[in-house]
């Protein structure tokens, strides 16, 4: 039996309501229970009947998105949230907020002149959280599937890849993060416990389009000792410094002068991806191979980064990935453990222990 996801549109705006409830409802395995012109409005219809996904705009007289989101996760922790934002600074400075308190993903509101392009737009967003909360729904035992017949024995069992060992550095010259999916709530919890005598720059990808990681690198900035910024090309690495990939563009490290700067460019997309994880780590290969890598690889979908641990690998590398019990998507770090490249798979908790421990602070 096909699995149903019962969903509910929040906005204070007819006309989305009405765009976003169509587009929604297009998929066959989504089914429209209502909409909700106010987060009050929405939680009494909640109480009504079960919701497995909602979609909240940011913006809402009454109580906010945030607000919303927060009400949501106390009264109704098993539904699902993906927020509705605008490209403004303040939509997105909101947007992370919101992603920090739990938010799985976040969509953004098309501004195409065409009402048909932002239909063929929105359609194509909600396409990719919708595979996101499917395999959330499958995984968690929350979705209403009826039970499925045991599948037969396969013939040969798949083999699973050897554990690739190579020298473990001692030292190390930088720590290089990937992320995606679940990223800004991951990160709230790892950069702001980090030392502020790191002895390292951080160079980080975290999957996300443009105006939206300027917010993310502020808000981390808030919270920690490290400086956090949103990259520049050009920027010189300098340790206790995080450098965050601006959203829509990739960034790389290179040498200038035979010093490490950050260098940012428009390249095509690797793994559909843009900043792409592959692209910096391959980068961070080339210029600190012989000075030590500690990699990290963080909650996410897809496999994007897979490829740059494996050369990071072959230079000298020590990788740690997150735990599959503390992503919401296991799925970057599924790549990296299932290729035999992860040196220990930790909860998200335990993750800045280890990494204090491998950089002596």
């Amino acid at each position: 039996m096909p699995m149903n996801i019962n969903t509910l549109i929040i906005d204070d705006t007819v006309t989305y309501r009405k765009i976003a409830s169509e587009v929604a409802a297009s998929f066959s395995d989504v089914t429209v229970v209502g909409t909700a012109s106010s987060g009050r409005l929405a939680l009494k219809k909640m109480e009504q009947r079960p919701v497995d996904l909602v979609f909240c705009d940011v913006h809402m007289p009454e109580m906010d998105g945030v607000e919303t989101l927060s009400q949501i996760k106390k009264r109704f922790p098993q539904t699902q949230v993906v927020m509705m934002s605008g490209i403004s600074s303040r939509s997105a400075e909101i947007t992370i907020r919101a992603l920090e308190m739990g938010a799985i993903d976040f969509v953004k509101k098309p501004t195409d002149s065409s009402v048909q392009q932002n239909i063929i737009h929105l359609t194509k967003d909600f396409a990719t959280v919708l595979r996101l909360v499917k395999i959330r729904l499958s995984t968690r035992g929350i979705a209403k599937e009826a039970p499925r017949p045991k599948p037969e024995p396969e013939a040969t069992p798949k083999p699973k890849k050897a554990k690739i060992t190579v020298s473990t550095p001692r030292v190390f010259g930088i720590c290089a993060i990937g992320v995606s999916t679940g990223g800004p709530e991951a990160l709230n919890k790892l950069i702001p416990e980090l030392p502020r005598n790191l002895a390292v720059p951080i160079v980080l990808v975290q999957h996300m389009p443009a105006h939206f990681t300027q917010s993310l690198a502020e808000r981390l900035n808030q919270k920690s000792t490290l400086a956090v910024r949103e990259a520049r090309d050009g920027d010189p690495l300098k340790p206790g410094t995080v450098y965050v990939a601006p959203g829509g563009r990739h960034m790389i490290v290179r040498n200038s002068e035979s010093l490490p700067v950050i260098g940012i460019n428009d390249q095509p997309p690797e793994n559909s991806c843009r900043p792409s994880v592959d692209v910096l780590f391959r980068s961070v290969a080339n210029v600190f191979g012989d000075l030590g890598i500690l990699t990290i690889m963080l909650t996410g979908m897809g496999n994007d980064g897979v490829k740059g641990v494996r050369s990071m690998k072959r230079k000298g590398c020590f990788c740690i990935t997150q735990s599959e019990a503390s992503c919401v998507v296991y799925g970057m770090p599924r790549a990296v453990d299932e290729a035999g490249l992860s040196d220990v798979s930790l909860p998200l908790e335990q993750i800045v222990k280890e990494v204090k421990f491998r950089l002596n602070c």
